[in-house]
């Protein structure tokens, strides 16, 4: 299997990596991460998408590099992390696909082996989150069940998480595509729009990054750590939204 490790991937034996992610372990039943339990470490599969420009790859690999992507070819790209936190050890695998084309194609293939979703938009092109939410209703509408295990299977009619990012955040600041934007009359998607967005998605999480300063990267990553891990405040949150009653501290 092809990786990030400082150089970009651009040729994935995607057969291999089916097969691993669809392997007979997934037969065994998952423990629900929701319950109050001492669960330590957790493994988790996250594809990534979004259209041509969002910066997609450029996240992935400025998470694996703290680096830069400084190219525009469509690459695909397969990122490996371990992610410790208060004694809680997440396995994070980051499957960027590559092009629209490849998004279609292996997409509704990964999908039942898939815990969390990465939705990508630029900020400064409004288009871009149309986009990535075709690419989330084919993907979805077209999935097909685990290859490998019968109906059975733990993986069936599972439902991954969902984080929108909302990428290219440094463009906020930046006066040269401002004034570009304003003659074009053009405006970027505010913070609070990419909220309201990703509220109305019913997402898990939506930050805000910038993969060319490495600036919100590794704390997006820190996120998704904790909605696999959730403290026991977080909990019961979580659970006062579902039954709609406010949650009292004392």
């Amino acid at each position: 299997m092809a990786h990030c490790s400082g150089t970009l991937a651009v040729s994935i034996d995607w057969v291999k990596v089916l097969t691993d992610l669809f392997c007979p372990e997934l037969r065994k039943p998952k423990i629900n991460r929701f319950r109050f339990q001492s669960q330590k470490v957790v493994s988790a599969n996250c594809l990534i998408i979004g259209g041509p420009g969002s910066g997609k790859t450029s996240l992935s690999y400025s998470y694996e590099t703290g680096t830069f992507l400084n190219q525009n070819q469509p690459s695909e790209l397969i990122v490996q992390r371990t992610i410790e936190k208060r004694g809680k050890t997440l396995h994070l695998r980051l499957i960027d696909t590559g092009p629209v084309y490849s998004i279609l194609e292996l997409g509704p293939k990964l999908m039942s082996a898939i815990d969390v979703i990465i939705f990508c938009f630029d900020v400064s092109d409004r288009g871009s989150m149309e986009t990535a939410l075709n690419l989330l209703s084919y993907i979805e509408l077209h999935s097909t069940d685990c290859m490998c295990c019968e109906s059975y299977c733990a993986t069936k009619n599972k439902v991954p998480k969902l984080v929108v990012v909302g990428n290219k955040a440094d463009l906020r600041t930046n006066q040269e595509k401002l004034f570009e934007m304003f003659d074009s009359k053009k405006t970027l998607v505010s913070r609070m729009e990419g909220q309201s967005f990703s509220e109305g998605l019913r997402a898990d999480l939506y930050h805000e990054v910038s993969a060319l300063y490495h600036d919100g990267v590794d704390e997006l990553f820190d996120e998704i750590h904790n909605l696999f891990f959730p403290t026991i405040l977080e909990r019961f949150h979580d659970l006062s939204k579902k039954i709609s009653m406010p949650l009292i501290v004392l």
